[in-house]
């Protein structure tokens, strides 16, 4: 049988019946009192620590070696930005609500203030239905120095956090989540997210060191599930988040065409990442296809670039080879999707095949995200000179005189749409001069 140690330093003044039922204001401190000293805190294996106090906090220079379990029904959870925290075994957290202690305690978001501090290296298992919810928590007197804005309750992981209940969120609430590069997700899920609030300050973060490929299970709200999942070629760090249209600022020129969600990832050093990003139906827009859609990615005003990739399911999108943008505040770490539609196609009326490398060829740019096409280009003297199905942007009038010439193109946004024509006329001249 295991060995149970139960370990509780409470605020005893004060305390009536009510404080003892609800185990308000009591006070579990682990490890070192004051700035500048430290102490250990071993959990053998075999072994399980439970604290039930309010709060609990893990001072500074505390140095804890978890082998057994720490199991935790605190509503707040503190933890200096230099304690370290790691071992085999894995820490708990419980709802308050379930208290073998503290009958009275209710059901509560666990609060947690990483201070950005060091990298949690042990399995954590998330067993509030309540969620658990980063945000500040006063120093409770040790008068350390703590980050601030995005930073301050920054919690970070080097080892497995696992969601083990439905309902059971992570609310970033402003703050961010890091993983290092043997910290990961499980059991992740609809009901088991990380919940971005909708807002742009927190984020994701999540840090390889060989590439490989991180799920990042994200959503504006509980229950709207929205994740990204990234696979850098090489060493990365980078942050995601997500946020609807309203919030996200970018212009969309024709959000019904989009899928109102807006993903915000960027990072450093800039590799190449394939990137899968999956969304809710209930977010399109009135014009919103899957099967012509494409991940977009703004390009400043209200341009935005489409990366044809595959649609593999209902409300999935791919691209491989992305190179995301080193800073947050470029145009560039916008990420949303949408369908296309005849109007987004730019049909040049010029093209210049001097071999210079630019213009050389009829490139009708949106082209390549349309199910199928066919073109037909044919001469001033209605001699046709040219015909393509599945034209792939390569005609480049071989073997032509310059002149102007007259194209016929139809185009489907889906296999199974009607056929939409567009007629024009396009010069080529060979010593095309600027």
């Amino acid at each position: 049988m295991k060995k149970l140690i139960t370990i509780m330093w409470m605020a005893l003044l004060g305390m009536g019946v009510l404080k003892a039922q609800t185990g308000a204001g009591s006070k579990s401190v682990e490890g070192a009192v004051a700035v500048g000293q430290a102490s250990t805190v071993n959990v053998a294996t075999g072994t399980v620590k439970q604290c039930f106090a309010e709060t609990i906090s893990f001072g500074p220079g505390s140095n804890w070696t978890i082998d057994g379990t720490l199991e935790i029904w605190s509503r707040y959870i503190w933890i200096a930005p230099t304690a370290n925290i790691s071992g085999k075994g894995k820490i708990v957290i419980h709802n308050p609500a379930s208290s073998p202690y503290y009958s009275g305690a209710g059901a509560q978001p666990t609060v947690i203030d990483g201070n950005n501090g060091n990298f949690i290296a042990l399995l954590v298992e998330h067993r509030n239905a309540e969620n658990i919810v980063l945000d500040d928590v006063p120093d409770p007197g040790f008068g350390t120095s703590n980050p601030v804005g995005a930073l301050s309750a920054s919690l970070r992981a080097n080892s497995t956090l696992d969601f083990l209940v439905d309902r059971g969120d992570i609310l970033l609430n402003g703050h961010n989540l890091e993983f290092g590069p043997d910290g990961k997700i499980t059991n992740y899920s609809k009901d088991r997210m990380v919940v971005t609030g909708n807002s742009l300050a927190g984020h994701v973060i999540k840090n390889y060191s060989l590439g490989g490929s991180f799920v990042f299970p994200l959503g504006i709200a509980e229950g709207d599930y929205t994740p990204a999942t990234l696979a850098p070629a090489s060493a990365a760090k980078l942050y995601v988040g997500v946020l609807n249209y309203r919030a996200a600022g970018p212009v969309l020129p024709k959000p019904q065409l989009g899928m109102d969600r807006m993903w915000h990832i960027y990072g450093t050093p800039q590799a190449s990442i394939d990137m899968t990003l999956a969304h809710n139906s209930n977010t399109n827009g009135q014009l919103f296809l899957d099967a012509n859609a494409a991940i977009a990615r703004y390009a400043g005003g209200n341009r935005w670039d489409y990366l044809k990739g595959t649609n593999p399911a209902i409300g999935v999108h791919t691209k491989e080879g992305v190179v995301p943008s080193a800073n947050g505040t470029d145009n560039g770490s916008y990420f949303t999707k949408l369908s296309v539609s005849g109007t987004d196609l730019f049909i040049p009326n010029l093209f210049t095949p001097n071999g210079d490398g630019n213009n050389d060829t009829f490139e009708i740019k949106g082209l390549e995200l349309f199910a199928e096409n066919e073109l037909v280009i044919v001469n001033r003297w209605g001699n046709e000179v040219y015909r393509a199905s599945g034209y792939r942007n390569n005609w480049s009038g071989e073997g032509l005189n310059e002149g102007t010439y007259y194209y016929l193109l139809r185009v489907k946004e889906t296999k199974s749409s009607d056929w939409q024509v567009f007629k024009g006329d396009v010069m080529m001249v060979r010593a095309f001069k600027k």
